[in-house]
Formats: structure tokens, C-alpha cells, sequence
């Protein structure tokens, strides 16, 4: 009887120590599966930051802070594109097919041309003989009804000189 008293004092220590260690074995396992899913989260925060980083390299390389700069540049570079092409189309109509500007184009040979001979300046008098009358400067007969005409002219030829790069 004693031992078996003895015996059922043990199977009960048995049976607390059994029931202790599946309680560990539950915390352990309730740890593990803590820890794979902090694993993924860090692993999906991993991958974000990276496409975060690729999208910012991306914009960051089109020298520009926001999204919606990044959508300014490129609606502009689009605009540009469309004034080229509007522009390349009326040169083929008039018969050229270089944009103005560019080294062999025929507006620009003609500018080229006109710029190292005095052809320009015999062309200005002779407007300012048809308008006024006079080859001589408009600035030098401020009183002259003429002058105004002369001004005019010698604005737009300033104008086409300046837009033209002379």
C-alpha cells in the first residue's frame, strides 16, 4: 500500500511535469509562429522599401522632388515633341525637311548668307527710300512725319536679329 501511495504521489509529479512541459511546448510553438510571421512582415518590408527605392531612383534621376513634377517634365517633353512634330510637318509642306535650326536647314543657310553680306542693309534702305523717302537713319530726323514707319521697320529687323541669334 505504501508503494503504491508512493507511486501515485509520483504518477501525479508525472502527470504536472507532463502537463508543464506541452504548456512549454505550446508557448514554443506559439513563438516559432510569432516569429515566422515577423520573418515575412520584415521580408515584405524588405521588398517595398526596395521598389520604394527604385521608383524614387527613378524619379530622383529626372531631377525632381515630387510625382507631380515628375508629370510636369513629362507632359512638357511631350508638348515639345508635338511642337516638333507640328513644326517638321510644315516644313515638308513648304518643301523642307529639317527643322529650323538644325545645321543644314535651308532658313538657316539663308541666315548664314545674309549675315556675312551687306545685302540686309541694302534691303533696309531700300524700304526706308519707299517709306520715307530717304535712305538716311530715322534717328537722325526725330521731327520727320516718316520717322515712325522707319522705327517700325528697324524694330522688326532688330526683332528678327535677335530671334534669329545675330
Amino acid at each position: 500500500m505504501e508503494i503504491s501511495d508512493g507511486l501515485a504521489v509520483q504518477i501525479d509529479q508525472q502527470a504536472d511535469s507532463v502537463d508543464k512541459l506541452y504548456e512549454g511546448m505550446q508557448a514554443i510553438e506559439a513563438k516559432i509562429l510569432e516569429a515566422k510571421a515577423k520573418k515575412d512582415q520584415m521580408v515584405a518590408r524588405a521588398r517595398t522599401a526596395q521598389s520604394t527605392q527604385k521608383v524614387n531612383d527613378m524619379l530622383g534621376g529626372m531631377t525632381g522632388k515630387t510625382s507631380m513634377d515628375a508629370f510636369s517634365r513629362m507632359e512638357e517633353k511631350v508638348e515639345a515633341l508635338e511642337a516638333a512634330a507640328e513644326v517638321s510637318a510644315e516644313m515638308g509642306a513648304v518643301g523642307g525637311n529639317l527643322l529650323p535650326g538644325s545645321a543644314g536647314s535651308d532658313l538657316e543657310k539663308q541666315f548664314k548668307m545674309l549675315e556675312g553680306s551687306q545685302s540686309v542693309d541694302d534691303e533696309l534702305r531700300k524700304m526706308k527710300v519707299l517709306l520715307g523717302g530717304s535712305s538716311e537713319d530715322p534717328a537722325s530726323s526725330p521731327g520727320s512725319p516718316k520717322a515712325e514707319p522707319k522705327s517700325a521697320v528697324d524694330d522688326e529687323l532688330e526683332k528678327l536679329k535677335k530671334e534669329a541669334g545675330l
